[in-house]
């Protein structure tokens, strides 16, 4: 779990305990994870704990590979350790918040649960009071005030008269009128402009626009002195003291009645599906958001509980980030640099394998016609011990030489390779050493046993 190569670990047996105490970090990670996921999975989404547990554990395991990457990536002898596990860091942050905050939130679940009881209530005051304050708390209360005076007319028997401001059809005139006024004064400003000049005007008289504004106007006033009779003549039927204008209240208020009285029965049922479909949603809303502002209202009224969950938080995300704060801290030692001996190694085995003689021929394969490979030289194959064959130097005169001055025949056994030709340009270092000269060969040569 710390990330380290077991074959080079097995030979720097003192640096067991530095990795294995890393791996251990990496495997708290992981399991508080596990455990964080299924509180959160079973409070607030109300799963089963043995589908929670399942999650958890996936989580666990993710966040434990992660936290294996973060710790493997972090090279103890690297030279600049600090700027490379800035993000590293900010990654481990990350997932301490995200994984402490489940853990914080089960410890002070007692408190939460009540704390929820009390927002709960506070949501339902407040959307009743929405309701009543709303459009359809003010038509319900209409409605209401219509259908009770509309019974006491009927059950007066037409004797007691109706209030002219919450009578409909006054009500309706009324915003009729209203709104031919304001037309009125438009055309009017339109025509006295059109007269006697202004901003918008900019030629005056009594043209054909004043003209057409004057007959808007006089319309509009028309329209007005109409409703106005309406609304008079409405008026007196609800107020006044006759035989005929009691029978008169008495038959509206039969007719209005029983449309009043659906109009308030559907606004009700209106308001009571809405207030239904609140009550549903406030008491099932358990969720992490509603739990964090419990949470929040509980720890910011008390002193010690802010402090106890300050702590709480700030051990669990110590201990999410303890895997990059312990590589950090840690020390080069002798697996750092076994280590990089291995990667020399195999840097040169990997170089080696994709060379020009190794994909000319197969490896297995053998120099033909006696010629000796030109990269067995270069790269020994593992289980040679014995010395490394001389090359032969072609002769100029070798009629086995092609028209370019190589052995055409043994090219693919390396004579005439790109690893040949260097050979061949590499100046020759031997030295020959003179020693006296024999008395049965004179100008003999002694080859030393250090001459190539």
């Amino acid at each position: 779990m710390s990330g380290a190569r077991s074959e080079v670990l097995e030979r720097c047996p003192t640096e067991k305990p530095k990795f294995e105490g890393i791996g251990g970090a990496v495997l708290t990670t992981g399991v508080l994870a596990t455990i964080s996921m299924t509180f959160a999975l079973s409070s607030a989404l109300g799963l089963n704990v043995v589908v929670s547990l399942l999650a958890g554990l996936v989580w666990g395991l993710m966040i434990l590979s992660l936290d294996r990457w973060l710790v493997s990536t972090m090279r103890a002898d690297a030279p600049r350790r600090w700027p490379l596990a800035v993000p590293r860091i900010l990654m481990a942050l990350l997932l301490g918040f995200v994984i402490s905050t489940p853990l914080v939130l089960q410890i002070f679940k007692s408190e939460i649960d009540a704390q929820i009881v009390e927002i709960k209530q506070r949501r339902a005051d407040v959307f009743v009071a929405q309701q009543q304050q709303g459009v359809t708390g003010k038509t319900i209360g209409q409605l209401r005030q219509e259908v009770a005076n509309l019974e006491k007319v009927v059950s007066s028997g037409g004797d007691v008269p109706v209030a002219t401001d919450q009578d409909p059809q006054i009500v309706a005139l009324t915003a009729e009128r209203d709104s031919e006024r304001k037309l009125a004064d438009q055309h009017y400003t339109e025509w006295q402009c059109q007269l006697y000049g202004g901003p918008s005007c900019p030629k005056k008289g009594d043209g054909p626009l004043a003209r057409d504004s004057k007959r808007a106007y006089d319309k509009n006033k028309r329209r007005i002195d109409l409703l106005n009779g309406q609304i008079e003549k409405r008026k007196k039927e609800l107020t006044d003291s006759g035989q005929e204008a009691k029978q008169v209240r008495l038959t509206s208020a039969q007719e209005a009645l029983p449309k009043a009285r659906a109009q308030l029965d559907a606004a009700q049922r209106r308001q009571g599906d809405l207030q239904q479909s609140f009550d549903a949603e406030n008491l099932t809303t358990n969720g992490l958001l509603i739990r964090m502002q419990a949470l929040n209202e509980i720890t910011g009224k008390d002193m010690s509980l802010s402090m106890t969950r300050l702590l709480l938080f700030l051990l669990f995300l110590l201990i999410e980030c303890l895997p990059v704060a312990v590589k950090l801290m840690q020390r080069p030692g002798n697996y750092e640099k076994v280590l990089a001996l291995a990667e020399q190694h195999e840097f040169r085995a990997a170089r080696g394998s994709f060379t020009a003689g190794a994909m000319t021929r197969p490896p297995t394969a053998g120099p033909a016609n006696g010629a000796t490979d030109i990269w067995g030289i270069w790269s020994p194959r593992t289980g040679d011990t014995g010395p490394l064959p001389s090359v032969p130097t072609p002769r100029p005169d070798d009629p086995s030489r092609g028209p370019t001055g190589t052995r055409a025949e043994h090219v693919a056994d390396g004579y005439g390779s790109v690893e040949d030709q260097e050979l061949r340009r590499m100046p020759d270092t031997r030295t020959l050493r003179l020693s006296r000269p024999a008395p049965e060969r004179s100008g003999g040569v002694e080859l030393l046993p250090d001459d190539d």
